[in-house]
C-alpha cells in the first residue's frame, strides 16, 4: 500500500532538513553522497521539486541576487549593510526578516561570526532562530570586520531566501585619557617584610603603568601594583605611579612608605650614646655611614644624625618623641672628610630625603647646618671658606599614628630638587608649628607644603621663587607668614655670629587643590 499524503509530506520535510546548512556546505553535498541518498526516495515528483528549488537557490546566490525567487522575496535589515559600531558603545539594535513570497519565514538559519559582545534576541538553538523578527543587540568588545549569513525557511521547512550576508565593521573605542580612581595609600612596614602599593584607573585603551620613587622610575615596576619585598631603609620614600595611554596620562598622589621600628639604629652607622649638651640636654649621636638608615629616639631624649649636604655643610637632623625617622641620601658618596671643616670625622655625603613614620603630637623634628653661630667648637671653621649656612635637603614626609605632630623646626633648611617631591608632605597631619627657610623646585620637581592644619607656618628669609615656574601645592594653611630668618654661619669672624635674613616678598603661586589661594593666605612684605 502506498504511504498516505500526510506520511509522504513528513518524509519529504525530513529529507529536506539538510537545506538548513550553509551554501558552501550545500555545494559540497551537491557533489557528494547526499544527492545520491536523496535519489533513493520513492517520491520522485517531490525529489524533482527539491532539485529545482536547490538549483534556483544556487543560481541566485551566484548572481548575487537578494531574492530567493526573482522579484518575489526581499531580505529586510533595519540598518544599512555593513553595520557599523564602536568598541565600548552599545549598537542600535539590528533586526531582519523577509517579505513577499513565499510565505513569511517560520525560522532562520544563521552561520558565521557575530562581533564579540553582541547577541541574538531570541538566541539561536543549534544555529536556528525561531520565527518573528530577530534582533542583534549588545556592546562590541573587539574591533574588526565580522560576517554572518542568514537564510529563512517557511513553516513547511522550505527555503524562504538564499543566504544573505550581514556584515559588521567595528572600530576601536575612542581613546580616553586615564583617570586615577583609587589612589595608592601610604604604608608603614617592618624591616624584612613586604609592602604593597596599588592604584585603580579608568581609560581607553587600558593604560600602562610606571612607578616612581622620589621622582625616579623604578625599573620593572610597570603593573598597577608595586610590592616592595624585604623592606629596608633604602626603600623608604615618596612613591607615585604614572598611568599612560594613547589619549594622555595621569599621575597619582604621593604615597609615603615608612618603617615601623623600635630599634635605635637600622642601617650602617655608628652610635655615640648619651652625649651631654651645654644646654643640659642629653642626646644620642649617630654618624651615618651608608646611603640610608632608620633611627628611633629614647623617651624624653633627642636623637641626632649627621651627614654632609651637596654644598659640603655638615647637617644635623634631630628628632624626639614617638615614631621612626628614616634618612635616605640621593647620590650618596663617602664616607669622606668634611671639605670645609677642620675635622677628622668621616661623613656620608648626599641629598637627603627624610621620612618620619608613626609620629604623635609629642614628636618634633629639626634640621640645620653646622655653622659658626651654632657650633659648640668654634675651631671647626676655616677662615675664608665659603659656608652658605643652610641645610639643603629634598623633602620631609610625615605620617602620624594620631593625626597630630609637634613641630617642624627648619628655619635654617632649604628644600631643593630636580625630581619628585620638594618640600614638606604631611597631608592630614595637624602641627603646632612649621618653619621652612625656602622651597625651590627645578626641572621636573613638584614643590609642596601639604599639611592637615597648622596655626603657625612661616617662610623664614626665603621667597618661594620656583625655578621651574610651577605653583606650590599647599593645604591646611590659613596664613603663610613671610618672616625674618637666619643662617647658621657668619659674615666674618669679627662680625655678629649669626647672619640675619630679612623677610622677603612671596614670589610663588600657591594652589590648594588646584585653586589659587595666594592672596588669601600670604602674610608678609609686598614686592
Amino acid at each position: 500500500m502506498s504511504p498516505s499524503p500526510l506520511i509522504r509530506g513528513r518524509a519529504v520535510r525530513s529529507r529536506l532538513s539538510w537545506f538548513h546548512l550553509p551554501v558552501g556546505l550545500l555545494l559540497v553535498l551537491q557533489r557528494g553522497p547526499a544527492v545520491r541518498l536523496l535519489a533513493v526516495a520513492s517520491e520522485e515528483a517531490v525529489f524533482s521539486r527539491a532539485v529545482l528549488l536547490l538549483r534556483a537557490t544556487f543560481t541566485t546566490g551566484l548572481l548575487g541576487a537578494m531574492h530567493s525567487l526573482a522579484g518575489a522575496t526581499t531580505f529586510i535589515v533595519s540598518r544599512p549593510n555593513p553595520i557599523t559600531g564602536t568598541v565600548g558603545q552599545p549598537i542600535t539594535p539590528v533586526s531582519f526578516t523577509y517579505n513577499g513570497t513565499p510565505t513569511s519565514p517560520g525560522s532562520f538559519q544563521v552561520t558565521g561570526s557575530l562581533p564579540p559582545g553582541l547577541a541574538f534576541i531570541p538566541a539561536p538553538v543549534f544555529g536556528t532562530i525561531p520565527s518573528g523578527t530577530p534582533a542583534i543587540t549588545g556592546t562590541p568588545t573587539q574591533a574588526g570586520q565580522f560576517s554572518l549569513f542568514v537564510q529563512g525557511f517557511n513553516p513547511d521547512g522550505l527555503t524562504n531566501g538564499v543566504l544573505q550576508p550581514l556584515n559588521f565593521e567595528i572600530s576601536g573605542a575612542a581613546a580616553v585619557a586615564p583617570t586615577i580612581t583609587v589612589q595608592p595609600q601610604s604604608q608603614t612596614g617592618t624591616v624584612g617584610n613586604s609592602v604593597t602599593l596599588a592604584v585603580g584607573t579608568t581609560g581607553t585603551p587600558a593604560p600602562t603603568y610606571q612607578w616612581f620613587r622620589a621622582g625616579v622610575a623604578i625599573p620593572g615596576a610597570t603593573n598597577s601594583t608595586l610590592t616592595l619585598e624585604n623592606l629596608q631603609p633604602a626603600d623608604v620614600g615618596d612613591y607615585t605611579v604614572l598611568a599612560t595611554n594613547a589619549a594622555g596620562s595621569a599621575t597619582s598622589a604621593v604615597a609615603i612608605v615608612g618603617i615601623d621600628s623600635s630599634v635605635k639604629l637600622v642601617g650602617p652607622g655608628t652610635l655615640f650614646p648619651d652625649i651631654p649638651h651645654p644646654n643640659g640636654n642629653i642626646f644620642d649621636q649617630i654618624l651615618l655611614e651608608g646611603p640610608a638608615a632608620t633611627v628611633t629616639a629614647d623617651p624624653g631624649q633627642v636623637l641626632r644624625m649627621s651627614y654632609l649636604d651637596l654644598t659640603d655643610d655638615i647637617v644635623q637632623v634631630e628628632f624626639s618623641g614617638p615614631g621612626a625617622l628614616t634618612l635616605v641620601l640621593d647620590g650618596a658618596s663617602g664616607p669622606m672628610p668634611p671639605a670645609k671643616y677642620i675635622q677628622d670625622t668621616l661623613y656620608m655625603k648626599g641629598h637627603a630625603r627624610i621620612v618620619l613614620s608613626g609620629a604623635t603630637k609629642d614628636t618634633h623634628v629639626s634640621v640645620f647646618s653646622v655653622g659658626f653661630g651654632n657650633a659648640v667648637n668654634k675651631g671647626l671653621f676655616r677662615e675664608g671658606e665659603d659656608y652658605d649656612g643652610r641645610a639643603d635637603i629634598a623633602s620631609l614626609s610625615i605620617t602620624s599614628a594620631t593625626g597630630a605632630f609637634g613641630g617642624i623646626r627648619g628655619a635654617n633648611t632649604s628644600y631643593l630638587g630636580t625630581e619628585g617631591l620638594v618640600g614638606v608632605h604631611a597631608p592630614g597631619v595637624n602641627f603646632d608649628l612649621v618653619f621652612v627657610h625656602d622651597i625651590a623646585a627645578s626641572d621636573n620637581a613638584s614643590p609642596m607644603l601639604l599639611l592637615g592644619s597648622c596655626p603657625d607656618v612661616r617662610i623664614t628669609g626665603g621667597d618661594l621663587l620656583q625655578p621651574n615656574g610651577r605653583a606650590v601645592r599647599v593645604s591646611g594653611i590659613a596664613q603663610l607668614k613671610f618672616a625674618d630668618g637666619v643662617t647658621s654661619h657668619f659674615v666674618d669672624l669679627d662680625s655678629t655670629p649669626l647672619e640675619y635674613l630679612s623677610a622677603r616678598p612671596n614670589q610663588a603661586v600657591l594652589e590648594d587643590n588646584g585653586v589659587d589661594v595666594t592672596s588669601q593666605i600670604v602674610v608678609g612684605p609686598t614686592p
